[in-house]
């Protein structure tokens, strides 16, 4: 399950001429304890959250370490009822990763999914992120992550 998404990754990567480097690290499961293995701070790692809304449309959203989203701001950005975090069987069907080790890839390898990126994300020149493992993660600059991912960037997250 995270091997291959870890490969696919860096298979792309490597094909878009994309300097990256790979983290081994040992295993985790939150942004904070990522944070502290890679030696980053929290506001550097970048969470892949994936959401579906009243209408069945999922939407992965890429936000800072740091903060969390705001529903209701999201609501409004995708002109939508209501949003929720998918669950656990959801996430590993549609994206092939377990909670957690999402990756950011979504326009590569998900079927439908929207991609946002929280404007606070910009704060950064490098961003860090899980790549399908619990025990990987890349490190790469921002401009070059932007460039091949094209993501909407919105405002729609506050601090912790």
């Amino acid at each position: 399950m995270g091997q291959k998404e870890l490969d696919k990754i860096k298979e792309f990567l490597d094909k878009n001429k994309v300097k990256y480097k790979l983290v081994s690290h040992k295993k985790v499961h939150t942004s904070e304890e990522a944070s502290k293995e890679r030696n980053v701070p929290l506001s550097q790692g970048v969470k892949s959250l994936l959401l579906i809304t009243h209408e069945k449309e999922y939407v992965l959203c890429l936000v800072s370490g740091d903060k969390k989203i705001k529903l209701k701001e999201l609501r409004g950005i995708l002109n939508t009822k209501d949003i929720k975090l998918a669950d656990h069987e959801e996430v590993l069907r549609i994206t092939g990763c377990e909670v957690g080790s999402v990756h950011p890839f979504g326009n590569l390898y998900y079927k439908e999914v929207k991609i946002l990126m929280d404007k606070e994300v910009l704060r950064n020149e490098t961003i860090d992120f899980s790549v399908g493992t619990f025990v990987n993660s890349v490190e790469m600059k921002l401009k070059d992550f932007i460039k091949i991912l094209k993501p909407s960037i919105k405002e729609f997250t506050v601090e912790k």
